[in-house]
């Protein structure tokens, strides 16, 4: 019964000392370097071209969803 006491006092203080931790700033020591800010700038180009893609690819089915029209032949065609 005491074991089960001892350890109904432990966990509270546990989830302390591992919320603390958790939530104490530290320095992250990191750099960054030139050449992340070019990277970065990449990847949003490419998201936003590679969106504009798929647009492209299925805009027949699109377009069908909000007209409510069926889709051609020619809409489908895979060219």
């Amino acid at each position: 019964m005491e074991s089960k006491r001892k350890s109904s006092r432990l966990a509270p203080l546990a989830l302390t000392v591992i919320m603390a931790m958790v939530l104490m700033p530290t320095p992250a020591l990191a750099y960054l370097d030139p050449g992340t800010g070019s990277f970065v700038i990449q990847g949003i180009i490419a998201a936003i071209v590679g969106g504009g893609f798929a647009i492209k690819m299925f805009w027949g089915r699109i377009k069908s969803k909000f007209t409510g029209k069926p889709m051609t032949e020619d809409d489908d065609s895979d060219e």
